[in-house]
């Protein structure tokens, strides 16, 4: 089942590569860690890869051409590809039917843990074997990420999945990882990119904190290791995290050359943020969503070392991305984080 071209990919990290991984469903091909996991096993070698493409109502405002874009690179790369909905319990049999392996990243979305608790059942009752799912990290004495919405829900889920292994021999693998540098692109990008210079402005309320921002690249490169080599990693939660911490004023300097114009970093209090989410027509959700990482960020509790443990360097046998790079890889990047270019491969 495993294809030689796979087992060289992970020879250099000494890792073996489990043949029982068989037939792997990725949850979300357009999310920006699912189309990289996806690509990334399938410019491995592997062949046995479903994706589930999402057909509901998107909930960030992302273009629903955008499926269409990625089934078509994804099907020429030798995936199957499925019409998907995360809140139609009827879809699931037809994801899952087969299926050794889920990777599982919840969209951005109004959470529902009553979909995520229908969702895994399902996995259970048709016989998936591993379940490697992506969260939000955790850090040492941080009482800040608590109180948003989307890292309550991630961490619900991750209890239910623990507690999973109780009943049944399903095994589990959780990456929780920090802040995406992926995210200024994506709920930002439209100003980035709006030809009017006086609005190309990045606006953050992180009060010049540094701030813990970890490349899509490396928490699908965590992924893909956990994936197929998941004996060494079964039942075992992982805290991915970036190089170190960086403000967003540095950001703002980065994503100044991506964009190739002058992007002004504009630092607001909590308050204020929360009105710039409004006006760009977030909804109340996201908006919620949005200020309250932005009050993990301004906490400061990223600036300490104890931020930045060593687990992505025991699984991917690297350090990880700086900002700079990470952006430098256009190629890699879905339409969601540069939507004038097409991805064409995935460098891991």
């Amino acid at each position: 089942m495993t294809s030689t071209f796979l087992k060289k990919a992970f020879d250099p990290l000494g890792l073996t590569v489990d043949d029982d991984a068989g037939q792997i469903f990725v949850t979300s091909g357009t999310g920006v860690v699912g189309f990289r996991v996806a690509m990334g096993l399938l410019d491995a070698g592997y062949k046995h890869v479903r994706v589930g493409i999402w057909k509901g109502k998107r909930q960030i405002g992302v273009d629903n051409s955008i499926g269409q874009k990625v089934l078509d690179v994804l099907e020429e790369k030798g995936a199957t590809v499925i019409a998907y909905d995360w809140t139609n319990e009827e879809d699931y049999q037809m994801a899952l039917a087969g299926v050794n392996t889920v990777f599982c990243t919840i969209p951005h979305m109004h959470a529902s843990l009553d979909i995520f608790t229908k969702f895994l059942a399902a996995c259970k009752k048709l016989g998936v074997e591993h379940f490697v799912k992506i969260s939000f990290y955790e850090m040492p004495g941080d009482p800040y990420s608590k109180t948003v919405p989307f890292v309550q829900f991630q961490r619900q889920c991750d209890e239910l999945i623990t507690k999973n292994t109780l009943t049944t021999r399903m095994t589990y693998t959780v990456l929780g990882a920090s802040h995406q540098m992926s995210s200024p692109l994506i709920h930002q990008g439209p100003v980035f990119r709006d030809e009017d210079e006086t609005a190309n402005r990045y606006v953050t309320a992180s009060y010049a904190m540094g701030v813990n921002y970890i490349s899509p690249n490396d928490i699908a490169k965590a992924a893909i290791v956990t994936i197929v080599n998941r004996k060494k990693h079964r039942n075992k939660t992982y805290n991915l995290s970036g190089p170190g911490p960086i403000t967003d004023k540095e950001v703002c300097k980065h994503l100044s050359k991506f964009y190739d114009k002058k992007i002004r970093h504009v630092p607001v209090g909590y308050n204020d943020i929360v009105e710039d989410l409004q006006k760009r027509g977030f909804e109340k959700w996201l908006v919620k969503d949005l200020a309250e990482f932005e009050k993990v960020k301004a906490s400061g509790v990223e600036e300490y070392s104890s931020a930045y443990p060593k687990d992505f360097e025991l699984l991917a046998g690297r350090k990880p991305e700086t900002f700079d790079v990470y952006l430098a890889n256009k190629g890699s990047m879905t339409l969601q984080e540069n939507p004038d270019s097409a991805p064409t491969h995935v460098e891991l």
